[in-house]
């Protein structure tokens, strides 16, 4: 790809690695676009917000692409994840003696 084409509107989908917030994702994708191009402006934004403890896709869009970003928040969304639970069978209290 070219740098034109970046400012004409890419939709890039990005697997967000934990603990970068969206906004992270986004700068470090705009900084890299600038530096490689050359280009003193270029729009970048993301289609909905991923928490920082979460990994998956990020929907992130150049340039005039960005104007389509509510098409893509709009759309169904699924979301999965693993729960790890903790049971204790056996506890023991100290016990407490009044004087």
């Amino acid at each position: 790809m070219t740098g034109e084409d970046y400012k004409n509107g890419q939709i890039l989908l990005i697997d967000k690695p934990l603990e970068w917030t969206s906004f992270q994702a986004v700068n470090k994708i705009r900084w890299h676009i600038r530096q490689r191009f050359d280009i003193k402006k270029i729009k970048v934004g993301h289609a909905g917000t991923l928490d920082p403890l979460a990994t998956g896709l990020l929907i992130i869009c150049t340039g005039k692409q960005t104007k389509s970003i509510h098409e893509y928040q709009g759309q169904v969304k699924e979301y999965t994840g693993t729960f790890t639970t903790v049971s204790y069978t056996h506890l023991t209290l100290p016990t407490i003696y009044s004087v």
